[in-house]
């Protein structure tokens, strides 16, 4: 007999949720990296897991130069966001009773970051990890941004699905435009 996955208890709906948020804060974290996102979606038949894929980089990163450290930082910020997006979700009263307390929805996201640690290959890959999930809490935790992410976690749950045009007009239309907060890519270089 197989045994029960503590996350079965967990409503369907509640899970799918968290899945968007997820997905929401990757878009965020690359849209405010200026990255052009192609589209999102929750995987069938259920939306209990997600991806978010963004327009390939133009250039190859070469070993050693700032601007492709600084790239390769920004990805780790991005692909840090989903856990916290997620975490900003967990902490919503509808959801809080229904914390599963460990996550694994974050593995993925991980396993992909260690191609852009061996890049950067930092003296130091527990401040990386740290510094860069800071910089992806500070994209997420500011005002327009919470209400973006809600928006767009919202239009993810309805279609399952999230395109580049559909983000840019739920940005734009945010009473509290996000784009002062797109000036600069935020980097902890």
């Amino acid at each position: 007999m197989r045994a029960r996955d503590p996350l079965d208890a967990i409503p369907i709906g509640i899970r799918r949720a968290a899945c968007a948020y997820h997905e929401a804060g990757h878009i965020l974290a690359g849209w405010r990296h200026r990255r052009e996102i192609s589209h999102a979606w929750l995987r069938p038949p259920h939306g209990l897991s997600g991806e978010t894929c963004f327009q390939p980089y133009r250039s190859a990163f070469r070993p050693g130069h700032e601007p492709d450290l600084v790239r390769a930082e920004t990805e780790i910020i991005i692909l840090s966001a989903g856990h916290c997006g997620e975490m900003i979700y967990w902490n919503r009263p509808e959801a809080a009773r229904w914390y599963p307390g460990i996550l694994h929805s974050h593995q993925d996201d991980l396993e992909q970051m260690q191609a852009f640690i061996r890049f950067i290959a930092p003296a130091d890959e527990a401040a990386l990890r740290a510094r860069c999930s800071l910089a992806a809490t500070a994209i997420l935790h500011a005002p327009a941004m919470l209400e973006a992410q809600t928006r767009i976690a919202d239009a993810l749950i309805a279609n399952r699905r999230i395109g580049g045009e559909e983000v840019a007009a739920i940005l734009n239309r945010a009473p509290a435009n996000p784009e002062n907060h797109r000036e600069k890519p935020f980097s902890t270089r």
